[in-house]
């Protein structure tokens, strides 16, 4: 690793943050993170984060906990996950689900600029691409949630949220 990764590392991790590491219990679901422990020299230890994957774990857990649940911090959270609980129609419910995602990242000082919220439910791929994993998405009334933007270490990330259920 030469000097200037080196600085590029440190800067992220000043500026972007570390943190303890959670995986998903379920990988793919989205419904559960734990701990993750790594072997030290003196035994186990907590695993952790730093830097983008900070950014990105972080904004996967707030986009998966529902706002105001936190009784610690009441301004956490995505409020788009009470949209898929009323009864409206579905491009509503996309643009709620779309404005709490930006509302969220907006909220984060470590993101700089958001580049793409892409919602996908099957119903508007791109022209001609009308596979199985497409129609398959439809039939299942999923929506997933894809969202790239950039950090103030001038990095991109892509987070994926997974798939919430019946949109």
């Amino acid at each position: 690793m030469d000097r200037t990764e080196r600085e590029r590392q440190a800067a992220q991790r000043r500026y972007l943050g570390w943190g303890l590491a959670f995986e998903p219990t379920m990988p793919g679901v989205d419904l559960a993170r734990d701990i993750v422990f790594d072997d030290g020299p003196n035994g186990r230890v907590l695993a952790l984060v730093a830097g983008t994957q900070n950014v990105a774990q972080s904004l996967s857990v707030a986009l998966t906990t529902l706002r105001g649940s936190n009784v610690f911090d009441a301004t956490f959270g995505f409020d788009g996950l009470n949209a898929l609980a009323e009864q409206i129609e579905p491009s509503l419910i996309r643009e709620q689900v779309r404005i709490g995602i930006i509302t969220l990242l907006d909220r984060d000082p470590r993101v700089r600029k958001i580049v793409d919220v892409n919602l996908d439910d099957g119903r508007l791929g791109a022209t001609g691409t009308d596979d199985a994993a497409h129609a398959a998405l439809r039939a299942s009334r999923t929506l997933q949630v894809q969202v790239q933007f950039e950090t103030i270490t001038d990095d991109r990330l892509s987070v994926h949220l997974g798939e919430l259920p019946s949109v």
